[in-house]
């Protein structure tokens, strides 16, 4: 059996990073980034502070074993120095962060970045990246090279997956990476994991066959099932989706036992398809524990509502709907398509101003995450062919949103332009979804998350 129920619970009490922590993670963060901003060695070059790795791709777990930790990569966006070298960027960014009192005690160098460490609890690696002659390269303090890398490409490539998967391939990174943590029956660097699972999905195929990714479990299953299909007995090259040409399987094959891995997915791989196909309940729920522990437990599900009550997914009382408000029948049509592309162009209402100029970014790149006050088109492109009406629906969530009473979720009519612009006001994860109507039938829609940051920068 499946539990696709019991698995979101699963998620949202044990393995999804709690709010708690996931705020203080933003505001030091913000407290970096505002330290980065007055200082007068880095300010001059600053241009942003960009989300990267399991913070931007949304796929931190809370630590399982009492000396884990969580931790989030941070991209310093700067405009090259003309006489730097490149390990002076990481030097001196050290330098500066260790005679500042908040961060004399947390700072380190590594290879890539400036790390601060906020004991026993999580990490913050802030990682110098910087334009050059149209590519995207980090700095590297122990060889003193510049290194190709792309993090905003591998973002952007992250949402592709997620998209395609009806947003469950980021869900499945998480179980695997806590089956990782609280098992310790396989070890895999989270980068790798990713690219192996992302690799496997086919968004032809999934727009075909939407059943394959219908709910959690059966996205794990279909993408354990596809991962095991793919792995040969020697280690394969794993190269950075984001086309930099760097290959993960270089940096960390020493740290991969890579046969114990290909072993350890083919026998996971195995027991989710049996706990799916058996149809006791009872020696269902025994085979999932026997993968994920007596946490899991269907028995004692946790209402999601309950753990997430201002989720932009529950409804409210006011929320508007395209078929039961409006009177368009859902007729999904698999022949069209319509996406929509968020781009941040600037402050809301022209309120705010950067040092060094306001560089508008795509949505995805960031991992869909956005300060306040931050304007952005969606822009929705459609095939659907002839005469047609998209509409708009623009949903909020979170506490400052409800304490406003402006979760919305009101569907409107475009004016025209397949345009529609909104102002970040509220922190919390929101979305904005697009219709496309034909002979009075929705025949195509697309979603796009928001995630407000709870500093204002």
């Amino acid at each position: 059996m499946k539990f696709p129920e019991a698995f979101e619970s699963f998620l949202r009490s044990e393995i999804n990073l709690n709010k708690t922590r996931l705020n203080r993670l933003e505001t030091s963060i913000q407290a970096i980034d505002t330290f980065i901003q007055g200082n007068s060695v880095f300010s001059p070059l600053f241009l942003d502070a960009i989300p990267a790795g399991s913070w931007a791709h949304r796929t931190i777990i809370k630590p399982v074993q009492e000396n884990d930790e969580f931790d989030a990569d941070v991209l310093l966006h700067l405009t090259p120095h003309d006489v730097w070298q490149p390990k002076d960027y990481i030097e001196k960014l050290f330098t500066e962060l260790q005679a500042h009192g908040t961060y004399k005690d947390k700072v380190e160098k590594h290879t890539r970045c400036v790390r601060i460490d906020y004991k026993d609890d999580f990490h913050v690696d802030v990682v110098p990246y910087m334009e050059i002659g149209g590519l995207h390269y980090v700095t590297n303090w122990k060889t003193d090279k510049h290194g190709e890398s792309n993090p905003e490409a591998f973002n952007a490539w992250i949402e592709e997956r997620q998209l395609a998967t009806q947003g469950y391939f980021i869900k499945v990174v998480r179980l695997l990476k806590y089956l990782r943590d609280y098992k310790n029956t396989f070890s895999c660097k989270s980068i790798i994991l990713m690219t192996l699972l992302g690799e496997r999905i086919s968004a032809v195929e999934a727009f075909l066959s939407p059943v394959l990714f219908a709910d959690l479990p059966t996205a794990l299953e279909t993408l354990l099932s596809r991962l095991v299909e793919y792995l040969p007995e020697t280690m394969p090259e794993v190269v950075d989706p984001a086309g930099t040409g760097d290959i993960f399987t270089e940096r960390y094959k020493d740290s991969w036992n890579y046969a114990n891995f290909r072993a350890m997915m083919i026998s996971y791989s195995s027991r989710v398809s049996a706990a799916i196909a058996e149809q006791d309940e009872d020696a269902s729920t025994n085979l999932w524990q026997g993968i994920f522990g007596t946490r899991f437990d269907p028995r004692t599900l946790i209402d999601s509502h309950q753990l997430s009550p201002l989720s932009a997914r529950t409804p409210t009382s006011n929320e508007q709907f395209i078929d039961r408000t409006l009177g368009f029948p859902i007729q999904l049509d698999r022949t069209y398509g319509v996406k929509i592309k968020a781009r941040c162009v600037g402050y809301g209402g022209g309120v705010g101003v950067r040092r060094n100029g306001y560089p508008p970014f795509n949505l995805a790149e960031r991992g869909n995450r956005v300060a306040k006050n931050r304007s952005i088109d969606f822009r929705a492109t459609t095939d659907v062919p002839g005469n047609y009406t998209l509409y708009w629906k623009v949903r909020n969530g979170g506490k400052e949103a409800d304490d406003a009473s402006q979760l919305r979720g009101e569907i409107t009519q475009d004016a025209g332009n397949n345009i529609k612009t909104e102002i970040t006001s509220f922190a919390g994860t929101h979305y904005v979804e697009c219709y496309v109507v034909k002979d009075k039938k929705l025949v195509a829609k697309a979603h796009q998350t928001v995630i407000v940051n709870t500093g204002s920068r």
